[in-house]
């Protein structure tokens, strides 16, 4: 036998120690069993993973869980390796079991599996989820074609799904318009609301064409319609309420003026019939028949307009024909002076008809052209209030659309012109109201009661802005296929960080118990959703413009 060199053996001194030191380099377990499953050799992450610093001699079916009887009879009848999952201490390790050719020794080499099993259950999980979803959930192909929904989906739409077409089945994505929305919808949802049997859903849809996949994500949003119908109803009594005391004021006025008048009327009209009984008596001359005639001319026309003088005037020219007929022996001169300066009087005139007729004739005759023009005002003042009480009534009809129907083509300029008489109460005092109407506005498919909401919210907070003194500018004009109105306020103005907001439920700049904080969300809802139309603010110290523009 050849002797070995120096050189020689310590290379294989070293390679025998590098061998040596190999399954401690493994950061898997590494054992070495008998054929009894009794451990010979374990290396370090064996032995952190069992939390055991000896091994040697341990019965491998008393450590390991899981490891039974036949799966090392297994293990030592065949010539595969074998590999089973275990979990210890919340750590899945794969072992594999090798049987050395002598099968004298069984070699178990261990691989953490622990994040694939945690990636497993993952992944089991998102295949779960459409169907743990209590929402449909649906994915459907770019043309529509159904794939893939949920149990919430069936519940709602059918057992048969698949293979159908969306666009057939959900309310309002039967237009190619609404589609193409569906299809573009990569960055963030499009939104539709859907009525199905007697729920409401909101349905989103996310599109990622590059995997020809649409999803629709569903909730029901039933009880949230019912609460924003409620709502709605809320705002519209609160609102109603707020009109009717209005309205109540500007009806007491006239209702008011009509009855102080009559009672006014029964007391000088039993003057007339008096003086009318002295005065034929007389035969008058054909001269003071035409003197009489225009007396009765001139009570008629100045009933209808009084004299316009300022108050210095008017109280001199009172004193003046007081005195005047005074000097001509008319008893109750201070009761007719104010009367006749209201028709114009002046001394030359007296002066005239008092030469016309004699001095007995000319008194009851200046009394009769007084009480003349007094009956002919309280009888202008019934027949105005009349008016006054008709045009409410009638504006209130136009307001609500009283007895007609809900949808039909509407006059916007009628529309706004009734809302504005039926805040006639509130902007009567202080507020100049200017109209800018274009000529060329065609009436419009609508809904006219809701509009007339939307004018009455938008003209109120103008009114409100402006404290009870201001301009409120409203312009119409046709902009190609749509109608835009423009209501304007030389008010304080919106603050700009609260601008985006001023249409979101129950936001209010108002006091408390002054604002419910729906009026500008139900509007936008009414133009928006309902007339698919917009409506947009515009703000600053001075000029606030809220432009609605509605399909014609």
């Amino acid at each position: 036998m050849n002797a070995i060199n120096k050189n020689d053996e310590q290379n294989l001194l070293k390679q025998l120690a590098d061998y040596a030191s190999f399954p401690e380099m493994n950061p898997g377990p590494v054992l070495k069993l008998d054929t009894k499953g009794r451990v010979i050799l374990s290396n370090k992450a064996a032995r952190e993973v069992f939390g055991n610093n000896d091994l040697a001699g341990s019965e491998w079916f008393n450590i390991c869980p899981g490891f039974t009887k036949d799966i090392w009879n297994d293990v030592l009848e065949t010539k595969d390796s074998i590999s089973i999952e275990v979990n210890i201490e919340e750590r899945w390790i794969m072992f594999s079991y090798i049987l050395t050719e002598k099968r004298d020794l069984v070699f178990a080499f261990g691989t953490d599996i622990t994040d694939r099993k945690i990636a497993e259950k993952l992944t089991a999980e998102i295949a779960r989820f459409p169907d743990m979803n209590p929402a449909p959930v649906l994915r459907f192909d770019s043309n529509g074609n159904i794939l893939l929904a949920n149990s919430a989906a069936h519940e709602i739409f059918g057992i048969d799904l698949e293979g159908k077409c969306w666009k057939d089945i959900c309310p309002g994505l039967n237009n190619d318009e609404a589609w193409k929305s569906v299809l573009d919808a990569t960055t963030k949802p499009y939104y539709i609301e859907a009525r199905v049997g007697q729920k409401d859903f909101m349905f989103a849809h996310r599109s990622d064409l590059q995997n020809d996949m649409i999803f629709a994500f569903g909730a029901d949003i039933t009880q949230n319609k019912k609460a924003e119908i409620l709502l709605r109803q809320s705002e519209k009594m609160a609102t109603l309420g707020t009109l009717a005391a209005g309205i109540a004021h500007e009806l007491n006025n006239p209702a008011a003026a009509i009855g102080s008048a009559s009672e006014q009327l029964e007391v000088i009209f039993s003057k007339l019939e008096k003086v009318r009984f002295e005065l034929n008596k007389f035969n008058f001359s054909e001269e003071e028949n035409s003197a009489l005639k225009k007396i009765i001319k001139r009570a008629g026309e100045y009933s209808m307009h009084p004299i316009n003088i300022d108050l210095m005037a008017r109280s001199n020219m009172e004193i003046e024909i007081e005195e005047w007929l005074q000097n001509h022996n008319i008893s109750n001169a201070w009761e007719l002076a104010s009367p006749l300066v209201d028709q114009a009087y002046n001394i030359e005139l007296l002066t005239e008809y008092y030469s016309t007729f004699s001095p007995v004739v000319f008194i009851p005759v200046i009394e009769w052209a007084v009480r003349l023009y007094s009956t002919s005002c309280l009888i202008n003042e019934i027949n105005q209030s009349s008016k006054r009480i008709s045009e409410i009534v009638g504006a209130m009809k136009g307001y609500s659309y009283l007895g007609q129907a809900p949808e039909q083509f509407i006059n916007i300029h009628e529309g706004i012109d009734n809302t504005l008489i039926i805040l006639g109460n509130k902007l009567k005092n202080g507020i100049n109201v200017i109209r800018e109407y274009a000529d060329d506005i065609p009436p419009i498919n609508a809904y006219g009661s809701e509009l007339n909401q939307v004018w009455t919210n938008i003209i109120s907070n103008a009114y409100d802005a402006l404290n009870g003194k201001g301009q409120i500018k409203i312009r119409t004009m046709k902009d190609g296929s749509n109608v835009k109105v423009e209501i304007e306020d030389n008010g304080p103005g919106i603050p700009e960080e609260i601008q985006s907001r001023i249409f979101d439920p129950f936001f209010t700049t108002k006091e408390p118990g002054k604002g419910t904080g729906l009026g500008l969300s139900t509007s936008y809802s009414t133009v928006c959703e309902k007339h698919k139309g917009k409506i947009s603010v515009a703000s600053h110290p001075g000029k606030t413009s809220f432009t609605v523009t509605l399909p014609i």
